[in-house]
């Protein structure tokens, strides 16, 4: 799999890790469906959206318009937090940050893990619960 999903139930907070270099659509895409699943399933949830490791998207301006105009996979008005640290994804996130700010939505592009974790006042050890894939769980 090239991303994992992981919870601190305390804070009810999603930690969805992007692990592959380049973000394809199929990727997206199944990264969206697993965590809309498990949104369904419980909550309300706010996320960080781990895209550190990520090198490079395969994304044009319109399939971030069209990813900004559709429903957010995790309902509700908690915040989404995208940690984009390379300029072209943070420049992308920044872009669906407008969009979705132009909309009422509730997301911030932040440059490290550390910031993401500083606006819900989390931990890294706080992510007990892994999520997806279920047979990594330890």
């Amino acid at each position: 799999m090239d991303y994992r999903i992981d919870l601190d139930p305390t804070h009810q907070v999603l930690r969805v890790t992007v692990t592959a270099a380049v973000v394809t659509h199929e990727l997206s895409e199944g990264c969206h469906r697993s965590v809309a699943q498990i949104a369904s399933r419980g909550g309300p949830y706010a996320a960080i959206w781990d895209l550190s490791g990520v090198r490079d998207m395969i994304a044009s301006s319109n399939d971030v318009r069209s990813r900004a105009l559709s429903p957010p996979v995790i309902p509700g008005d908690r915040t989404r937090v995208i940690v984009a640290e390379k300029p072209v994804i943070f420049g992308l996130s920044r872009m669906l940050e407008l969009f979705r700010d132009s909309m009422g939505g509730q997301l911030q592009v932040v440059h490290s893990l550390e910031e993401a974790y500083d606006i819900f006042g989390v931990r890294p050890e706080d992510f007990t619960e892994r999520l997806f894939p279920k047979e990594m769980a330890a």
